[in-house]
């Protein structure tokens, strides 16, 4: 009897641990912000023996117009870039993935090469270009349409962040969207086209019905990325005074005269979680409903691509060409220009001859800059290398363990997903301000934070890849005697090798791009390449902001070349 005690125990310890480990990661977070908003901090920290126990931060979210303000621009932002990027996504999915289009490979790259570009980078880039003053498109347009003064176009606006947002939001729609296209059986259209029913009575009876779960469930999970958004809004439309949900954190958080209002804070934060939790539970509802909707069977599956009229392939690259550069190719070059000019002035033959690479100079002998690189590498290093393996540890659970336990932990590693990386930012720096752990104002604070951040992405990620190795193999170091722990490290830590590699380039590479992590928990000796930006963009310093873009988004491509790199070669089934 004792040896079987001993023996449960063994193997529930390990469980026992993982459990607390990522309730601790998560659950924590979320206690601490419920504590908080439930807290009058009276300009300090919720857990101040001063501070009491109040709703008057509920009060002043609930009952204030200025919320609902707030909510309404948060939805504007949100429903505007989606339908903008949808319509982009699906014109190209089609494109690319239902016809004969040419030259299918170098566009499908091209639609993706924004992947790396940091959305508050794209945002500083289309100031440049299209704010109101002297944006290099305005400055062009002026003389041509026979406009006085500022305009016609301005970017610092509503309409312009959704602009900004829906191009920022193309490439990952657009990788969802393609899928679900090359997946459609073209029997099925066949058969259609047997009974003699036109081709868009076709595309709107099979078509449309087969596309529509991954088009709804993309939509869902877009939905809920850009109700979180905060690089675009804060950058064009903070000094403009259009704020959104996770603008009005961040002034809570920052205000530019005060204290920090944490409870308040905390309150809207709850308040965004919120907005966030619905589509996202409905996305995971409807993901795991996918079966329902296959159709690629091993009964004679096979694709068909429509034949393109010259017409309509020059319509195809207009499109696809215009988005790219819109998206990619006219930020990169302003921000290329920018760095190269000594003082900003509108490009001209003179400007160019003025050009200089002194930005760039500066940045080799500036210890702020070599720091906040030194910095950014470690906590993407870091950060990857702590996600993985709790990943890999988490999903082997999820996916080999055949009690309830596993579901608990499926559920625990979900729930980060559901909370925006602003509040995630906020809860984490509340822990640290309080736990007697000295990490607040390091580099490691950070790193916590993305793990925390991107635990869900890298759980699926893990789920994937080690869900496709067959039990077999595992059962056969059993059978030889090997313990659990030499199981996995010996025979699936190695199987599944390729997904950890391409999960921590992918959680290596968002962390790298996040700017509200590190804005809201560096120190004076953990600044992120992220934060030195925002700050020299915020001082004013135009070329030196260009110049550091322009190295974060070759580091950035990089990570998304060696990562695309990396997913290409890992084997299919």
């Amino acid at each position: 009897m004792r040896g079987a005690t001993a023996s449960s125990l063994r193997l529930a310890a390990p469980r026992l641990v993982v459990l607390l480990v990522l309730a601790y990661v998560v659950i924590v977070p979320i206690g601490i912000l419920v504590f908080a908003s439930f807290r009058d901090a009276r300009g300090g920290l919720p857990f101040d023996a001063v501070s009491t126990w109040s709703l008057d931060n509920f009060r002043a979210v609930f009952l204030e117009s200025r919320t609902y303000e707030l909510l309404m621009n948060t939805l504007v932002l949100s429903l505007g870039s989606l339908v903008l990027a949808f319509a982009i996504s699906l014109a190209a999915a089609w494109f690319i993935e239902r016809t004969d289009f040419p030259f299918r490979g170098f566009a499908f790259v091209m639609i993706i090469a924004g992947l790396g570009t940091p959305g508050f980078i794209s945002a500083i880039a289309w100031t440049l270009l299209l704010n109101p003053s002297n944006g290099v498109i305005n400055e062009m347009l002026r003389p041509l349409l026979g406009w006085e003064g500022d305009g016609p176009l301005n970017v610092l606006s509503l309409w312009g962040m959704v602009l900004v947002e829906g191009l920022g939001l193309v490439p990952v729609t657009f990788l969802l969207l393609t899928a679900a296209f090359r997946a459609i059986d073209a029997t099925l259209e066949d058969a259609g086209t047997m009974s003699g029913a036109h081709p868009r009575k076709i595309a709107r009876r099979i078509t449309l019905p087969l596309l529509l779960p991954a088009i709804l469930s993309t939509f869902v999970y877009q939905l809920a990325t850009t109700i979180e958004s905060f690089d675009v809004p804060v950058t064009l439309g903070l000094r403009n005074g259009i704020i959104v949900l996770p603008t009005e954190v961040f002034l809570q958080i920052s205000p530019s005269t005060g204290l920090p209002d944490y409870g308040l804070a905390s309150a809207y934060g709850l308040l965004l979680i919120a907005v966030v939790v619905p589509p996202l539970l409905y996305y995971q509802r409807v993901i795991s409903r996918s079966e329902r909707y296959a159709t690629v069977s091993g009964n004679s599956y096979r694709q068909r691509r429509t034949t393109l009229s010259l017409r309509m392939k020059v319509v195809g690259w207009v499109l696809l060409g215009g988005f790219v550069l819109l998206e990619f190719v006219l930020p990169t070059l302003i921000l290329l220009y920018t760095s190269l000019q000594p003082f900003y002035s509108v490009p001209s033959w003179e400007s160019i001859g003025n050009s200089s690479v002194a930005a760039y100079r500066d940045l080799v002998g500036n210890d702020l800059v070599t720091g906040a690189l030194s910095n950014t590498l470690l906590a993407a290093a870091g950060a990857g290398l702590a996600t993985l393996t709790l990943a890999a540890v988490v999903s082997w659970f999820i996916i080999r363990s055949r009690t309830s336990f596993r579901s608990v932990l499926d559920f625990l590693a979900f729930i980060p997903h559901a909370i925006p990386a602003l509040v995630m930012g906020l809860s984490v720096a509340l822990i640290y301000l309080y736990v007697p752990i000295p990490i607040y104002g390091t580099i490691w604070i950070i790193v916590v934070g993305l793990m925390t951040r991107y635990i869900s992405l890298a759980t699926r990620q893990m789920n994937t890849g080690i869900g496709s190795i067959k039990r077999e193999l595992e059962e056969a170091g059993t059978a030889s005697g090997a313990s659990g722990a030499q199981t996995f490290r010996r025979i699936l830590l190695p199987l599944a090798f390729p997904a950890y590699v391409n999960g921590f380039l992918l959680v290596a590479l968002l962390s790298v791009k996040n700017l509200s992590i590190p804005l809201v928990l560096s120190g004076a000796d953990s600044r992120m390449l992220s934060t030195v930006i925002w700050n020299r963009w915020d001082n004013g310093d135009t070329a030196g902001t260009a110049a550091l873009s322009i190295v974060m988004v070759v580091i950035t491509l990089i990570l998304a070349a060696l990562s695309h790199r990396v997913t290409a070669r890992v084997p299919r089934g």
